[in-house]
């Protein structure tokens, strides 16, 4: 099998059992853990358990610092800036997604700007606890340069991905997460480990030539914006709100989580939560959402197409089977996880699969 589905449950206790390797606490590694594991239930696969190794190996290298808590530099009732202080990225991304839902429940907005932090996977889940809540969440991290940009040749930019959700009625939330290159460094490391070639149009080699080898990437390739100068343009403003406006590393001041697991990558975030009761009644944007899903739903479809997905659509039906059927992992991610279990010297709870 080329993949395998397991126990979600069973894959965030594993998962928070390896964090507490590390020396972080039962709840702070149960909160790492669900959030790493929902990327897999979303089938955003490239910021789920496949990271899970690098950021132990962070973590005891001395990248990531386990005992590090976050500490407000300037506060006011509508906005934050925090200082991670190298601390793990998704506990630090939820704990700044809590505090900026906090403010606009009082201030009818909450805006939290984050530095010296590190990889919090997948924005989406930071800007879904908003939707849950009742009110729009905004995501936006910035990133090591991995991205060729207009007139550029080699790693100019990160691809500084953003997300966005919103809530609606009768429909799941609405979800854009999107880095602003062709398509997620993760994915292209993910081909390499399974062998298989990428598509061209994703990136370029370090002499600037197209290439479908995801080796290449490591070897010093570079990403390529989606939409030409306009994903340029958009990665710009991304790191102007989360790298210079939270005083976080700028472009190649940062590091790699990968290469280099014992140096902080001093990461930035910009966290926003809209509170929709701000506006108006929250049933009515419900149900305003859900009159907008269903025109797009209704639209004329292209010869060919069965069916018109909303954004996240793809991902929150997955979500759901995840929950039904267990969480699809890849095998080469699989065994990643046995050996890192091995290594660690705690029990793998999937050793029929293995």
């Amino acid at each position: 099998m080329d993949s395998i589905r397991v126990d979600a449950g069973q894959l965030i206790s594993f998962c928070a059992e390896a964090l507490r390797q590390t020396g972080l606490s039962p709840d702070d590694a149960r909160v790492a853990a669900e959030v790493i594991v929902e990327c897999d239930m979303r089938e955003v696969s490239s910021h789920g358990v496949v990271a899970l190794p690098h950021y132990i190996r962070q973590m005891q290298k001395g990248g990531i610092d386990v005992k590090a808590k976050l500490t407000i530099e300037r506060e006011g009732p509508s906005f934050a800036l925090v200082n991670a202080n190298a601390g793990v990225g998704q506990l630090t991304g939820y704990k700044a997604a809590k505090l900026a839902m906090e403010k606009a429940r009082q201030a009818g907005v909450g805006v939290v700007a984050v530095k010296n932090s590190n990889h919090y996977g997948a924005g989406a889940s930071y800007a879904l606890m908003c939707a849950r809540e009742g009110m729009i969440g905004e995501a936006f991290s910035n990133a090591p340069p991995t991205m060729s940009i207009t007139g550029g040749r080699g790693r100019n930019i990160g691809n500084n991905p953003y997300a966005m959700a919103a809530p609606a009625g009768r429909h799941d939330p609405v979800v854009l997460d999107m880095a602003m290159s062709v398509v997620a460094a993760g994915k292209i490391v993910n081909c390499a480990a399974a062998g298989q070639p990428i598509p061209e149009g994703w990136m370029l080699s370090k002499d600037g030539l197209p290439t479908t080898n995801p080796d290449d990437f490591l070897a010093g390739g570079a990403l390529i914006p989606f939409g030409g100068y306009k994903g340029y343009g958009l990665a710009m403003f991304v790191e102007i709100l989360a790298g210079v406006l939270s005083g976080a590393g700028l472009t190649d001041e940062m590091t790699s989580w990968r290469l280099k697991p014992d140096v902080p990558t001093l990461t930035g975030h910009f966290i926003q939560a809209i509170n929709i009761e701000a506006f108006m009644p929250l049933d009515e944007f419900k149900a305003r959402m859900d009159r907008l899903i269903d025109k797009m739903h209704n639209a004329p479809k292209a010869p060919g197409c069965e069916r018109i997905y909303v954004p996240g659509e793809l991902e929150n039906i997955a979500y759901r089977r995840a929950q039904q059927e267990g969480v699809l992992l890849a095998r080469s991610t699989f065994n990643g996880l046995a050996n890192m279990a091995a290594d660690l010297g705690i029990d793998f709870p999937f050793k029929e699969y293995v």
